[in-house]
């Protein structure tokens, strides 16, 4: 009964989120991100001009990004290139996308679910924590990021891929790497996947459609001046704030030994110390899903691509976390899901204190230490997610493929 009452009572849900976001809109401006970064870059890039030419580190992020938010600007504030419109206006039109975004990237879910065959509270509960739980519906509207709309690209191919429409699938993941390059690691790894479960030949219209994007969108815009140097700049940077910057577990060496012990490390050495790490990992992962294809699930190998990213990356927020849960909750485990999010609620609130945003009830927070202990929380999440990605892959094996695109339907019937 709750299976077939499940459409109604989520649409419930989606509608008083969308309710609840709204009226935390009228109250916020968006945030310095938005503000000082997002907005500014995107009217740039609008006005046909080099985004990375001035302030590099402000949105330091792929173009497509900056043609996401300048296509959302266009679209629904008028005359914003004129210089006449308040910043604040722009901001709350991109918000109010992002409400969008929001209620999409659930829906999106709730039908991967759907499509996986789930029922009951396994259906209901995950998709819903997407939309209820206030580190995930409430913190990013008083502080706007907008990976919201990237997380509706994930999501959309975690959908394509469930209904096994791998080309599509295969398309959005590339879409949502160049989006925010978190992803990225997901794209080799799924595409082992296929290769495992559907053949080679079968996977070279994905390969070619995930690649080209991929391309398209980090590597083509080398040629504008500026680019390299403020994405792989940003990313390669090492230690902002001394460990007060972000919550990676990084911060043992950025803040904690050298504030405790008085050691400096050289900035090189801990690039390759993550760079080793990230490699470490990807590789293990390719590794497992190489062996395990056939009972892991395209919702569980995006999961861990995106996992092998974030567990050992230099600069974490919640914000990125969330990319990570977006294929956690579609995996369908209530009491799982109900973990991730009590970790993750808990590590927001920490990471709030950290920032020593009033009222702040414990100040210590506000340290090397205090940001430290919220990174082993945020580590002790993603890592938690990874365990129940590898051992929990006993269901049944997905359809036996079918080409589904007509792309990859000529491919086969050219072979």
């Amino acid at each position: 009964m709750l299976t077939r009452a499940s459409p109604v009572i989520f649409t419930v849900f989606l509608a008083l989120a969308a309710a609840g976001k709204y009226m935390l809109v009228l109250r916020s401006d968006g945030g310095g991100d938005l503000l000082g970064a997002d907005i500014p870059k995107s009217l740039i890039l609008l006005k046909g001009e080099n985004p990375y030419s001035t302030q590099p580190w402000a949105a330091p992020y792929p173009p497509f990004f900056l043609v996401v938010l300048g296509g959302i600007i266009r679209l629904t504030t008028s005359n914003a290139l004129s210089g006449q419109v308040p910043a604040a206006l722009i901001s709350r039109n991109i918000m109010v996308a992002g409400i969008l975004a929001d209620i999409s990237t659930a829906a999106m879910i709730f039908l991967t679910l759907r499509a996986r065959g789930t029922s009951g509270l396994q259906l209901l509960v995950p998709a819903s924590i997407f939309l209820l739980l206030p580190s995930i519906s409430i913190t990013p509207y008083f502080f706007f990021h907008s990976d919201v709309f990237g997380y509706t690209i994930l999501a959309g191919s975690l959908l394509a891929y469930e209904k096994r429409r791998s080309f599509l699938g295969s398309l959005m993941l590339g879409l949502s790497a160049i989006f925010k390059i978190h992803p990225l690691l997901a794209i080799p790894l799924m595409m082992v996947w296929l290769v495992r479960r559907d053949g080679l030949r079968r996977t070279v219209p994905s390969i070619f459609g995930a690649s080209t994007v991929t391309g398209a969108g980090l590597v083509a815009p080398l040629f504008l001046p500026g680019y390299s140097g403020t994405v792989f700049g940003f990313n390669l940077s090492t230690g902002f704030g001394n460990g007060t910057g972000s919550f990676s577990v990084m911060d043992l060496f950025y803040g904690v030994l050298p504030s405790s012990l008085h050691i400096s490390f050289d900035p090189f050495a801990l690039n390759q110390l993550w760079v080793l790490a990230t490699a470490a990992l990807f590789v293990a992962a390719l590794g497992y899903i190489w062996v395990h294809a056939r009972t892991l699930s395209s919702v569980d190998v995006i999961l861990i691509g995106l996992l092998v990213w974030l567990i050992p990356l230099r600069q974490l927020y919640t914000h990125y976390v969330v990319w990570a849960m977006v294929p956690f909750l579609a995996r369908g485990r209530a009491l799982q899901s109900v973990l991730a999010g009590g970790l993750l609620e808990l590590a927001n609130t920490m990471a709030v204190w950290s920032w020593n945003t009033p009222p702040n009830p414990l100040p210590a927070m506000n340290t090397a230490y205090g940001f430290f202990v919220t990174s082993l929380v945020y580590f002790a999440l993603n890592t938690t997610a990874l365990v129940c990605a590898v051992k929990t892959h006993t269901r049944a094996s997905q359809p036996i493929y079918e080409p589904s695109s007509g792309l990859e339907r000529r491919f086969e019937l050219s072979s």
